[in-house]
């Protein structure tokens, strides 16, 4: 039986379950069998948590960001000899006007001077492009304004840098010399990113500061959240399914995972001393170490690379019994109270490798392409029995790309030709299922195919997917398979192709369906119909089409949309502006497409019948 161990309160219970077609789960929530984020969390960037979530603060353009100070975990401080801080300073940005920081009222108890510089810390890091303050502005007060002093502002971007260490961007500088004359002081200036604000005054004269008020852009930088490696309760050979997360805007996360075989994804390396001698430490003691000791930080081999989860799924590969995660965080105001990352056992393959050849193919031109695999599977024991947890082997698979597959010619399995059916997903790639269920270690697999790219470094990516009944439900698993030279035929060991000439136009071949059509309403070639190729793009543009007369005079324009990447397609139905049918003639077409690199287009000649 195996054995399943879980988190729940602190404690660690267990449960017996099935060795076979078992599923199970870990997460970070504060409810249930799921671990505290405080208690997975390796490192965050510009997010807050607790044990319940983790969130990027809501704000909003125009907004004053002074009040929420302190719930953000913000402070003002100034230096000294000791950095102190000034609790209650809140005076200074509570958005009442009649209250005032004045540094003649620290003086009794800290060593607070006029002329001490004062570092507020927003408590994270915002966009910002509008800060002002003033004193109050009655009679008594309105003269006790600042006349010379500076400000400047730090993003907080660098966690590892000391407060007073840090290199702060000036926004105003005013002099003896050249003093301020206004009592409110009011800075615009292009947005920037904003965490710590100093301000230093240069004089020793009186003054106070009612209201000191940034104002955000209404953006954030990205947040991140990184967890430790956490360890798969179901045994040593997870199959990493599903990604499930509870919250607000999630729309706006993206998950990452990589898997690994220990508990560490990166190794850290102490300089001995001794020529380019270096030694491996505990990321606790290479913390510790002074700057010229510390050597590199590397990625650890057993480990995989950084990888999206896509449709709600793990892409990381299985088999290996560690998993990290890591959030980005996007816009403001999301909020993660729990995620959930859903694993099997057994796996469907102990370890699959594929890579495609050729590499490089012409854009928008039809090529072949082989996609080769080798499938390895652990079944059996030394003496030949069945494994109580052996792979499940597969029996389809299936190839996503944004390329357009057009065909499967042929498939083989260990240099033979076996019977398959071939499916095509349109947009999304193809759909291959074996006449029978592929087990055997060290299955070679090969998969000529017909595809049309349109974008440089185009990728392709295979996965095995089985069946199996989890929990009395019927539910379909999948395994994707990693980059690796498995055909010593072929060069490369990669699954993505590059275009040949990284300097094509982004407007590709166009082609009219006919030279002459008839719009005449009897149903048969009633549309003027124009296929063209957009290449290379890394996000929709606007295509439009012009339709003229020979003496240049525009009857219509046609706005095709924002289309991206692929075979595309445009059409007229004779008629212009107004809706007249166009009489019988040639007409000029043009095709214009306005991409990043400029505005392109295609012209012809297109005949009008009836």
């Amino acid at each position: 039986m195996l054995v399943n161990l879980i988190w729940y309160g602190g404690l660690v219970w267990w449960w017996m379950g099935s060795p076979l077609q078992a599923a199970d789960s870990l997460g970070v929530g504060w409810s249930g069998s799921y671990q505290s984020w405080i208690k997975v969390r390796e490192s965050s960037q510009l997010l807050s948590f607790s044990p319940d979530s983790v969130w990027m603060w809501s704000v909003a353009a125009n907004s004053n960001l002074g009040p929420g100070v302190e719930e953000r975990g913000g402070f003002l401080l100034f230096p000294g000899d000791v950095a102190t801080f000034l609790g209650g300073a809140q005076v200074m940005y509570d958005s009442d006007a009649a209250t005032a920081f004045d540094p003649d009222d620290w003086a009794r108890t800290t060593e607070l001077k006029r002329t001490s510089p004062l570092y507020l810390d927003l408590g994270s890091t915002f966009g910002v492009n509008h800060i002002r303050f003033y004193p109050r502005l009655d009679e008594e007060h309105k003269h006790r304004f600042l006349r010379s002093f500076s400000l400047a502002t730090d993003d907080g971007l660098d966690q590892g840098v000391n407060l007073l260490e840090r290199e702060f961007k000036p926004l105003v500088d005013f002099y003896p010399a050249n003093p301020n004359r206004e009592p409110l002081v009011e800075v615009l200036f292009p947005s920037r990113q904003v965490r710590y604000i100093r301000l230093t005054p240069r004089e020793n004269l009186p003054w106070e500061v009612a209201e000191l008020e940034i104002y955000s852009d209404g953006t954030l930088p990205v947040g991140e959240f990184v967890s430790q490696p956490i360890f798969s309760s179901g045994g040593p050979r997870p199959l990493w399914g599903r990604v499930r997360y509870e919250g607000r805007g999630e729309e706006g996360v993206v998950v990452q995972t990589r898997t690994g075989l220990d508990l560490t994804p990166r190794l850290f390396y102490r300089l001995t001393g001794v020529g380019a001698d270096r030694e491996r430490v505990t990321k606790t003691i290479y913390d510790q170490l002074q700057p010229e000791e510390k050597g590199p930080v590397l990625n650890n081999p057993q480990w995989t690379p950084w990888q999206t989860a896509t449709d709600g799924t793990v892409r990381s590969p299985g088999n290996r019994p560690y998993i990290q995660f890591r959030l980005l965080m996007n816009k403001p105001g999301i909020m993660l109270r729990r995620i959930v990352i859903e694993y099997y056992s057994p796996p469907i393959a102990a370890d699959l490798a594929a890579e495609i050849s050729p590499l490089e193919a012409g854009a928008g031109q039809e090529t072949v392409f082989t996609i080769s695999m080798r499938a390895q599977f652990q079944r059996f024991k030394s003496d030949g029995s069945l494994l109580k947890n052996a792979d499940t082997g597969f029996q389809r698979l299936r190839i996503l790309s944004d390329a357009q597959i057009t065909g499967v010619e042929q498939v083989m399995v260990d240099d033979m030709p076996t019977r398959y059916t071939a499916s095509l997903l349109v947009g999304q790639g193809a759909a291959i299922r074996f006449s029978q269920r592929l087990v055997q270690d060290g299955t070679f697999i090969q998969i000529r195919l017909r595809a049309r790219l349109f974008r440089d470094a185009t990728a392709f990516q295979v996965e095995a997917l089985d069946q199996r009944v989890v929990d009395g439900q019927l539910v379909q698993v999948q395994q994707d398979a990693r980059q690796e030279d498995v055909d010593p035929v072929s060069l490369g060991g990669s699954l993505v192709v590059r275009l040949e000439d990284e300097r094509l136009r982004v407007l590709g071949q166009v082609q009219l369906r006919a030279p002459v059509f008839t719009p005449n309403g009897d149903g048969a070639n009633e549309l003027f119909t124009l296929d063209f190729d957009l290449l290379k793009l890394t996000r929709s543009v606007p295509v439009v089409l012009e339709i003229f007369d020979l003496g240049g005079h525009r009857l219509r324009r046609l706005e095709l949309g924002r289309l991206g990447s692929g075979s595309q397609t445009g059409a007229w139905d004779g008629r212009d502006e107004a809706g007249q049918l166009a009489v019988p003639g040639l007409y000029l077409y043009r095709l214009q497409v306005e991409a990043d690199s400029g505005t392109e287009h295609r012209q012809g000649v297109v005949g009008v019948g009836y």
